[in-house]
């Protein structure tokens, strides 16, 4: 999958590097290489595999079995099996153009690819993560029958683990992948539960059609992201306010404006290379629908919040200064509210 951000020659010198050792000798800058060549494997790997995503909340967990087929270095088609009310649901993209495939509601819907894809990868900045992690090496294992190596990815400012990852030693795929929130708990786990390496597919597997019958419609527009917060400013239509505090290693990765049913929108990225935020603001002053999930109070400065933990993500909501305003992410509760606390409308 393309990541944004990714320096070609920073990748390809680190996994030069990475190609001189075997997983399990590897040291030190190796394993940095080692991460690299891991994250961009399935650029030139194709595969057909069985993958299980689950998200933890703090109550129950949220399964999904997906069948994936992908020809490298674009080509994805992803059949969910479970849960039930997405079997059936299909996915197609070459990571420019993207559609799912509804056939109970005779929709093919567009959208883009990181917002439909499942847990097969996530955009990763490489750069950013080798500066606020490092990699620990771990034991030999096998994950869906092949041979692999842990790597754990640690804070360097908090000693936290944040992530692990395991390697698949022959192809550097990544085979498994799991999150941790600062507590140590999971909040999020991907694995493949076979895998099979191919050479080549069916003819017309990956093509972009609509059937007949199906109507091909646009998905949810999220608005064209940018870096600058001044394009961001010169779009809305309501002054938003920015965090005075981040978390050691984040900064602003992503901001954009959409406006859906008459609501103007504002959302801000921060990310660490790993984890991630998004800060919502809209002029409405009214809470969001806290879907499946029962909200508890929460204190954010002087205002009362509600939070919950929804798909392994914390949710925080609040209203100041006639807006609202809500962060979901990759965080703690205490870390939202510290966060939330130093925004000031």
């Amino acid at each position: 999958m393309r990541r944004p951000s990714r320096s070609f020659a920073f990748f390809v010198a680190l996994v030069g590097a990475a190609l001189l050792w075997p997983i399990g000798q590897a040291r030190g800058a190796d394993l940095d290489a080692l991460y690299a060549q891991a994250v961009g494997a399935d650029d030139h790997v194709s595969y057909s595999a069985t993958l299980t995503s689950v998200a933890y909340d703090s109550d129950h967990a949220v399964s999904t079995v997906a069948r994936v087929e992908h020809r490298a270095p674009f080509s994805w088609r992803i059949w969910y099996m479970a849960p039930a009310d997405a079997y059936g649901r299909l996915i197609l993209s070459d990571e420019q153009r993207t559609y799912q495939y509804e056939p109970n509601l005779n929709r093919v819907i567009s959208h883009d690819w990181y917002e439909s894809a499942p847990g097969v990868a996530t955009p990763v900045d490489i750069a950013t993560v080798l500066r606020n992690y490092s990699i620990e090496l771990g034991p030999a294992s096998s994950i869906a029958g092949r041979a692999a190596h842990s790597l754990s990815l640690v804070s360097r400012h908090t000693g936290i683990l944040a992530q692990r990852i395991w390697v698949d030693d022959k192809t550097k795929l990544i085979l498994r992948r799991e999150n941790y929130n600062s507590d140590g708990a999971v909040t999020e786990q991907t694995s493949f539960d076979s895998i099979r390496i191919v050479a080549s597919f069916p003819p017309g597997l990956f093509a972009l059609q609509v059937p007949r019958g199906m109507t091909l419609v646009q998905g949810y527009d999220y608005g064209k992201s940018t870096q600058d917060t001044a394009d961001v400013m010169r779009l809305a239509t309501f002054k938003f306010a920015e965090p005075k505090y981040l978390p050691d290693g984040f900064t602003l990765v992503s901001g954009s404006v959409a406006t859906h049913d008459g609501v103007q929108t504002i959302q801000l990225v921060y990310g660490d290379g790993l984890r991630t935020f998004s800060l919502f603001e809209n002029a409405t002053a009214r809470m969001p629908t806290f879907d499946e999930a029962t909200p508890k109070p929460l204190q954010v400065g002087s205002a009362n919040a509600e939070t919950a933990n929804v798909a392994g993500q914390t949710l925080v909501s609040w209203n100041a200064g006639g807006l609202n305003l809500t962060l979901v992410g990759d965080l703690s509760e205490k870390e939202s509210a510290t966060i939330g606390a130093s925004i000031h409308p």
